[in-house]
Parts: C-alpha cells; sequence; structure tokens
C-alpha cells in the first residue's frame, strides 16, 4: 500500500500540516528547516510506531503543543486504511486502525518502507546495538512471528532485571531464567533463519550491482548450542547480573557485524565502501520485504545527494522495481532532472516545502 494522504498536528515544526502524495516519485523539496526529514519521520512512525531521528517519540512533539496525532491514509487498488499514532509529553500513546485502537506493534508490515538517510549510516559504522535494532526492525516487518517471540522476549528479560536489582534469592533466578532462556532460543532460532534469507537476497543484489563483497554477520551468542548450554550461562553470570543490576548475556546482546570483502567495515571501511555498503544493504531490506510480505514498500530517500554521490544515486534508482512509490527529499529540484526523473507527471509529484517561522 502506498501512502495518500499525511495530516500532522502538533508534530516538530507544524501545528497543523496536510499533504497529498503520488504513487510514484514525489520530491518534497525546499530550504534547511522546511520540514522535509520531518515529513518522511511522520511517514516512517506510522510505519513501524518509531521515530529514526530520536528514540524519545516526546521530542517530536512541537514545543506550544500538549500532544502530537500522525493520520496516514494508505491505499492500494483493493482497498484503503487509515492509520493514526498520538503521543502526549507524558509518553502516552495511542495507535489506530481505521479507528478501532491496536498495540503499536501490530502496525509492523501493515504499510512497510524502507528508509535511506543520513542516520541509517549507523548500520555500519555504528554499535552493534545499532545494527541489531535495524536487523530486528527489518525482521519484524517480513515477519509477525518474530516480532511476537521478540516482544516476549524483552518481557521476560525486564522482568528478571527487574529481579535483579532486589538481591533475589537463587530459587527466584532459576524460575525467570528458565522462561529467558525458553524465549531466547525461540528469538534467536527465528533470527538465524531470517538472517539466512537477508543474506541470500543480499548476495543477489550484489550480483546485481557487480559482485560486491558485503555480507552480514549476526554473531549470535549461542543460538546453536541449545538451550542448556544458555541455562548453564545464566548460572555461571548470576553474581555477576547481580551486581550489574542487568541480564549480560541473551539475543539483546548479539553483536551484529558488516564485512565487506571479509572484513569489519567498521574498523577498515573507507566513507566510500561505507555507503556502497549502506545502498546495498538497503536493497535488500526492500528486496526481502517485497518477496516475504508481497507488499511493495514505500522507499524514504532523505537528503539522497548529499548521502551518495551521483553513481551511488543511479544505482539506487535503477534498481529500484516500477511501480514504486518513492518520497525523496531535497534542497532543489535541479539534481532530481539530472537523474531523467519527469517532476509532475500522471504519477509523480513535486511538493515544495517552506521554513516555518519560530513563534
Amino acid at each position: 500500500m502506498s501512502i495518500e494522504k499525511l495530516k500532522m498536528s502538533g508534530f516538530r515544526n507544524y501545528k497543523e500540516k496536510s499533504l497529498e502524495f503520488s504513487p510514484g516519485v514525489n520530491v518534497i523539496w525546499g530550504e534547511n528547516g522546511s520540514g522535509k526529514t520531518a515529513t518522511l519521520e511522520a511517514i516512517h512512525i506510522l510505519s513501524v510506531g518509531r521515530s529514526f531521528r530520536t528514540a524519545r517519540l516526546q521530542e517530536t512533539i512541537e514545543k506550544n503543543s500538549p500532544h502530537s496525532r500522525l493520520v496516514g491514509v494508505f491505499v492500494s487498488e483493493k482497498k484503503k486504511k487509515e492509520i493514526a499514532v498520538s503521543h502526549t509529553k507524558d509518553k502516552r500513546k495511542k495507535v489506530t486502525i481505521n479507528n478501532a485502537e491496536v498495540t503499536p506493534a501490530e502496525i509492523f508490515g501493515q504499510n512497510p518502507t524502507v528508509l535511506l538517510s543520513p542516520e541509517e549510516q549507523k548500520i555500519t559504522n555504528g554499535s552493534p546495538s545499532d545494527r541489531r535494532k535495524y536487523f530486528d526492525k527489518t525482521f519484524s516487518t517480513v515477519s509477525k512471528e518474530y516480532l511476537i517471540k521478540l516482544i516476549d522476549y524483552n518481557r521476560v528479560l525486564k522482568q528478571r532485571n527487574s529481579l535483579l536489582k532486589k538481591t533475589p534469592t537463587n530459587k527466584e533466578i532459576e524460575t525467570w531464567d528458565e522462561k529467558l532462556v525458553d524465549t531466547a532460543t525461540s528469538v534467536w532460532a527465528k533470527r538465524e533463519w531470517l538472517h539466512k534469507k537477508f543474506e541470500k537476497t543480499l548476495n543477489e543484489v550484489c550480483e546485481l550491482y557487480g559482485k560486491k563483497e558485503v555480507r552480514v554477520s549476526l554473531n549470535s551468542g549461542l543460538p546453536n548450542q541449545g538451550p542448556q548450554r544458555f541455562f548453564d550461562v545464566l548460572k555461571n553470570n548470576r553474581q555477576k547480573d547481580i551486581v550489574f543490576g542487568y541480564t549480560t548475556a541473551g539475543p539483546h546482546t548479539d553483536k551484529p557485524a558488516v564485512l565487506y570483502n571479509g572484513k569489519n567495515i567498521k574498523t577498515v571501511g573507507s566513507q566510500g565502501e561505507h555507503k556502497i555498503s549502506l545502498v546495498l544493504i538497503k536493497l535488500a531490506e526492500y528486496k526481502l520485504i517485497r518477496e516475504a510480505t508481497k507488499r511493495t514498500p514505500t522507499v524514504l530517500l532523505d537528503d539522497l545527494f548529499a548521502t551518495l554521490d551521483f553513481e551511488r544515486s543511479d544505482a539506487v534508482f535503477a534498481l529500484l522495481e516500477k511501480n514504486t512509490q518513492t518520497i525523496i527529499t531535497n534542497t532543489d529540484l535541479v539534481d532530481i532532472k539530472n537523474h531523467g526523473i519527469v517532476i509532475d507527471g500522471k504519477t509523480n509529484k513535486s511538493i515544495h516545502l517552506f521554513r516555518q517561522c519560530k513563534n
């Protein structure tokens, strides 16, 4: 499904803003501070319930507004769907689909997006936590089962961590260890299966691009050694966990890495290698989501021409399937036209935003 309409209330610098999109290429242009990236952020939140710019949705609320509300109308050939996400400064959150309240997790996979932005470069040059969060988001988008298992694991992990801060008895910890082993084993098994699918898709994309050697290693913490092995690790780490007040082993500590020609790109990659690796990973994400969900994701390209050079930008457009809704932000239309994109055609559209006046 593609997004047809977006309404932002009390979001970033917008008190009220409504936009309409075409099913093809949409170019949002204007000077810095005009709200281009905020528009992509709003669409991303409606896709996965989270921002790609901040971990705290409260930071996206306009300073004079008590709350923020985002409403997106998504359409396909057969149906239309309205998704709304509201959040307040005291951390209350409400998500609805066609006016029926749902849990935040239920919007995953409904209207998938693939984002390429400067913030996403942390997938290759950021911390293992950044990469783990990226793959958890991607895998949750293509597999509801993985999302459910991950939510289950995080719930048990939170309970165990809470217990560790209270000087628990061994018997109390063992009860939660058993539950953690069960949920962790499920997450690891599903994560490994989805990783293999991602690796296969990434290999296909690399072949299309010219046999660039980009790989992703999960560096999982024990998925193949069985539940008993993980239970033993938890037991051996018990005193350390009590001292630290949190669980030091499990799927939440996996350290995925991006490899370029067999070497960890975080430590040896050049700037150009980081950029091309990110493009290939994002194209693999697009292809995986399209094949696994039978839905073509909307592609969000934030400040693409500042992030990538002309050749790599061309590669992004060349490898995207036709009939893909794409929303691009840029300061002007010159680069867009230089790429041969016809603006304001039957399925394409340009949207000019102006800098918001500060109160």
